[in-house]
């Protein structure tokens, strides 16, 4: 099984590659209460910061809000993310907001 995903589907058709999927699925943009959800699922930030992040990715793709947190989770110097992923610590709503700022320009 092979599993792809991709924000440029129209190219990919152009060139005949979506022929080799037998399947298509459209993944929606998450909404800032979709977001919200996620992000407390992942319990990586503090609880008066949720409502701030999942405003901040309000139409954002569920590829991209998870490649965001992981971004954030490495923390301003790097390699901090077992402690965020294990509760011990959690992500600064500044330093996600600078990651956010990268996010936004790739």
């Amino acid at each position: 099984m092979v599993i792809g995903t991709t924000s440029e589907l129209t190219f990919l058709d152009s060139i005949g590659f979506c022929d080799t999927f037998s399947v298509t699925y459209h993944v929606p943009t998450l909404s800032t209460n979709d977001a919200k959800k996620v992000l407390e699922q992942l319990n990586v930030f503090a609880h008066e910061d949720i409502d701030a992040a999942a405003e901040a990715m309000n139409d954002m793709p569920i590829r991209k809000l998870y490649m965001l947190i992981e971004m954030a989770a490495q923390g301003a110097q790097g390699g901090s993310a077992e402690a965020i992923y294990s509760g011990k610590e959690k992500i600064s709503i500044s330093h996600f907001y600078d990651c956010l700022q990268d996010v936004v320009r790739i």
